[in-house]
């Protein structure tokens, strides 16, 4: 059986692509030698004749023996009886006596006669006819007969494989008397075989003559076509003097012609050509001379250029870093010192302080991305991302500073938003920043709606237009009539923090080919809209629209904005929303709708309707979960939520944190409505503050007012910190204490945190500790670096008591284990390593961070598919999915199902090979339950994770700008 062929990858030089060695393996398969074609065309003919007049033959022969046989054996038989019949004056008794001693044993003295018999029927005491053997010469006969079968019949011929008689009844005889000849068989067999013997050896000297026959004609041919093919080769290496001599034969004489006409064809060409390339030779030299010294005095002005934009870039981030490291101490300690007892005057010099500070690291982000900007350096990145997630993200960053002048920032994106388009999700969220910063900065005690919209939309392109409405409390006019005119055509030439936000996103407009305006509306502030062109992510399949129909949720919330935002999402899911805004009056409406028995499915309580009473709010909550069996769901800023996580966790379902997203919203929905929410893998809790176990974290700085503001912020989680001023001292630590988790600063004298954490990673056996890099260099190239450095994750300074809260929290999780037992498997290796998805995308963050998410999502389809398979006893699709589910985890940074279906993959092999060995049934079980665990591990890990976060491609934000 041929074997199908195997797609083998090229070298990089001159070798045969896969469809070639298919094509040369099939054209081997199909082709023949001259020498073979001659003799099957030669003997075949002559095989086939004799073998048929072989057979004819001995077919004939056969036949004519048997005839003869046979005609001999009823003329003796013949014979017998009539000589029989010509003695009636004797006795039937005395006759029979004479044919028994002279007639018969002269029959038996021929070959060709076996046997002879001569049967009487005589009656027996019940009067029935049975045959008597009366007379026999030679042995008894194959087959035997009874008078019922003879009876009335006359003379015939009996043969089957046993014998072959001749039976014929005596006449005039009144009683049933036959007499039978048994004629000898080997006697024809014998001849018959003898002519056959003599037909093989005709057959074998007709093939002989054949077979010289056609090693004459082969060896005749091939001499010939071998004279054309050296001609041909020495052709083909260049000697067109070569010519073929002449043949007796037409076709190949013909064949010698064309070949030599070829050569003298090649032979002028070939002196054309050397002509024309001496020819462009010496042109291409008197170009090359005059464009030497052009090349000379542009590479001169590059390097120039190249220097000045080195110089100036060094500078820059030295500059930042050098601006940001005293500012994280400065920034950190003010947030702890304010959460100390302080008098009010105090107090307002600290928030001076902190403003100042916020200003200063604001006006540091800006200039850097105007320097990128104004040098043309920007390069806008296409990757595929969902524009409504960017700006919740961007959102629930900027809620703090909003939180501060009791502003809420509320997200409104349009339904008919596709979820996945084309842009650059960096830039766009930077523009975010800026305009929402400039509208919490104009604004006061309200909301913030922003609003994206879908104008227009085409096959590939889509238009969406982004609103941002702030109230101008805290804008004077002045200050509106500066921001208007940042988008004229001349901006003026000293700028404020707005301005320079302001111009900073009108740019990256621009650089989008959108546009931005501002508008005065009716509440005296200013509207920010901005257009924007997206192309639609055409690789990416539609996500599956969430619905809970017929479900009923109680919206209570004072804000009017807020409870329109989620009303209009419910409405979206086909969900019924209602609307309740006054807190002090929701016991009575609940209790108005139990007793009417019109109870919603869930209720939606902000914690704005506790008016800063949250002793009395926590009680409301418990008697609704308490005497009506509510489903509540709590929404509110972070701090509020805290306030009463610790009392409510036990009642609550979901506590659902503002700015509300929609995401944030779905999670909520599915666990207060679990008959609604499609099924899925629990996903592991995170662990709560206090630690079960109080965790030990280095922190390494070299300066020491940041190793101090580390200690403080982590020591108020309960988690035990050791610093290191060194990546030396750092180092000996480690090696002589364990550590669940490391702060590395990148910049420091002597060992930097990178040759730090490469010498933790080489000589680290089993666990792996995260290390988190501190850093003040917050470029995309820069996160990259760090991460396939070997770092985990990285925290810019200045370092926010969020985020690090954040980051201490999501990666206690991964690698804290909550069941002693999970200690072994997390020696092994890790559930998802971030440096290495970038090492395998050419440290390319976005082709890293969209490979593991084309990963991750068909993760529910690929467990589904394997378990359907491995029930009906699939084993070529089971190894066909697992073999693809191993190719695309080969591109991503996930050893432990890499490793895992590699195993399972090895096991199917023989089966889908169909070789005789067989899998081992406990090791191939093993290997399909392994392969399911990672599965479901790396779903788990997705849902709580940012890979944008992950892979850098986070834009640096401040909380306060």
């Amino acid at each position: 059986m041929a074997h199908a062929p195997q797609s083998n990858s090229s070298p990089p030089a001159e070798a045969p692509s896969a469809s070639q060695h298919r094509g040369k393996r099939t054209g081997f398969r199909r082709r023949m030698s001259l020498r073979a074609i001659l003799f099957r065309y030669t003997m075949s003919p002559a095989l086939i004749l004799a073998v048929l007049l072989c057979l004819l033959f001995t077919l004939q022969q056969m036949t004519d023996r048997r005839d003869l046989l046979l005609s001999h054996g009823r003329a003796s038989a013949e014979q017998l009886v009539e000589l029989i019949h010509l003695s009636d004056d004797y006795s039937f008794e005395d006759r029979i006596r004479w044919l028994d001693k002279s007639l018969m044993a002269l029959m038996l003295e021929r070959d060709m006669i076996r046997s002879v018999q001569l049967y009487r029927a005589d009656r027996d005491a019940q009067g029935k006819e049975e045959f008597k053997l009366i007379s026999s010469v030679g042995p008894r006969p194959r087959t035997a007969f009874t008078a019922e079968q003879l009876k009335g019949k006359q003379a015939h011929i009996y043969e089957d494989l046993k014998s072959l008689q001749v039976l014929h009844p005596l006449r005039g005889e009144d009683t049933n008397c036959w007499l039978t000849i048994e004629l000898h068989r080997p006697y024809f067999l014998v001849g018959t075989y003898q002519v056959a013997l003599v037909g093989l050896v005709g057959l074998i000297v007709c093939a002989l003559i054949a077979l010289v026959w056609a090693v004459a004609l082969s060896e005749r041919a091939s001499h010939s076509l071998e004279r054309y093919k050296d001609s041909l080769r020495a052709i083909g290496q260049g000697k067109f003097n070569t010519r073929t001599p002449s043949s007796n034969n037409v076709e190949l004489a013909q064949l010698s012609e064309e070949i030599n006409l070829m050569a003298d064809n090649l032979a002028e060409y070939h002196r054309d050509y050397q002509e024309g390339l001496h020819q462009s030779m010496e042109d291409l030299r008197q170009s090359l001379d005059s464009m030497e010294e052009q090349n000379i005095e542009l590479e001169l002005a590059r390097k120039k250029a190249l220097e000045n934009s080195r110089v100036k870039s060094t500078f820059l981030a030295n500059t930042s870093h050098e601006i940001r490291t005293p500012l994280n101490g400065i920034i950190g300690f003010t947030n702890l010192l304010l959460k100390t007892e302080v008098d009010q005057l105090q107090q307002d010099y600290l928030q001076t302080i902190l403003r100042s500070s916020e200003s200063l690291l604001t006006t540091i982000n800006d200039i850097l991305d105007f320097s990128r900007i104004e040098s043309g350096n920007l390069v806008l990145d296409h990757s595929p991302m969902n524009l409504g997630q960017v700006l919740e993200e961007t959102l629930q960053i900027l809620a703090p500073y909003g939180y501060e002048h009791n502003l809420e920032l509320v997200p409104f994106v349009d339904p008919q938003l596709p979820p996945s388009q084309i842009g650059d999700p960096l830039r766009i969220k930077q523009i975010f920043t800026n305009l929402v910063s400039t509208a919490i900065r104009c604004s006061e005690n309200g909301s913030i709606p922003v609003r994206i919209t879908v104008q227009s939309g085409k096959e590939s392109e889509l238009m969406v237009r982004i609103g941002i409405v702030d109230n101008g409390a805290r804008c004077d006019d002045q200050g509106r009539r500066e921001l208007k005119q940042l988008l004229s055509s001349n901006p003026p030439q000293q700028m404020t923090n707005n301005g320079m936000g302001l111009g900073i996103a009108r740019s990256l407009v621009q650089s989008m080919n959108g546009e931005l305006t501002i508008e005065d509306n009716d509440q005296g502030g200013c509207s920010y809209w901005v257009q924007l062109p997206l192309a639609l992510d055409r690789n990416r399949t539609a996500v599956t629209r969430e619905q809970f129909p017929g479900c009923r949720l109680l919206l209570v919330d004072p804000n009017p904005m807020t409870r329109q935002q989620i009303g209009q999402q419910l409405a979206h899911w086909q969900a019924e929303p209602l609307e309740h805004s006054d807190g002090e009056y929701l016991v009575p409406a609940i209790e108005q709708m139990w007793r009417h028995d019109a109870m919603p499915d869930a209720l939606i309580i902000d914690t704005a309707v506790a008016g800063g009473d949250f002793d009395t709010f926590i009680s409301t909550v418990q008697q609704l979960v308490d005497n009506f069996q509510c489903r509540v769901i709590i929404q509110g800023s972070p701090v509020d939520l805290r306030r009463c996580y610790d009392t409510l966790r036990t009642r609550v379902l979901a506590f659902l944190g503002k700015p509300v997203s929609r995401d944030g919203l779905l999670r909520a929905l599915k666990r207060a409505l679990p008959h609604q929410a499609q099924s899925r893998p629990p996903s592991g809790s995170v662990p709560s503050l206090p630690w079960p176990a109080k965790p030990r974290v280095l922190a390494v700085d070299d300066y020491e007012a940041n190793r101090l503001l580390m200690s403080e912020l982590l020591r108020a989680q309960n988690i035990e910190v050791v610093v290191a001023s060194s990546g030396e001292e750092a180092l000996e630590l480690w090696r002589d204490q364990h550590f669940d988790m490391i702060f590395m600063d990148i910049q420091m004298p002597g060992m930097d945190g990178i040759a730090t954490t490469g010498k933790i990673r080489d000589e680290e056996t089993g666990h792996r500790t995260p290390i988190i890099a501190l850093t003040a260099h917050v470029g995309t190239e820069e996160k990259s670096r760090l991460l396939s450095a070997g770092l985990d994750d990285y925290l810019s300074k200045p370092v926010s008591e969020t985020q690090l809260t954040h980051t201490v929290k999501r990666w206690m999780e991964v690698y804290t284990p909550s069941e002693p037992e999970q200690l072994v498997t997390l020696a092994g290796p890790r559930l998802v390593d971030i440096g290495e998805s970038l090492s395998l995308a050419n440290q390319d963050p976005n082709l890293a961070r969209d490979l593991l998410r084309m990963l991750l999502k068909g993760l529910h389809e690929d467990e589904q598919e394997l378990s359907r398979m491995y029930q009906e006893g699939d084993c070529q699709g089971l190894f066909e999915r697992v073999h693809r589910l191993h190719g695309g985890c080969c591109y991503c940074g996930v050893p432990r199902l890499r490793a895992a279906t590699e195993q399972l993959q090895e096991l199917l092999r023989p089966i889908q090979e169909e070789v005789e060995a067989r899998a081992d049934s406990a090791a191939f079980e093993s290997a399909y339950e392994r392969v399911r665990k990672e599965i479901r591990s790396l779903r788990d890990w997705a849902a709580d994770q940012d890979l944008e976060m992950l892979f850098g491609l986070e834009p640096e934000t401040a909380p306060h700008r």
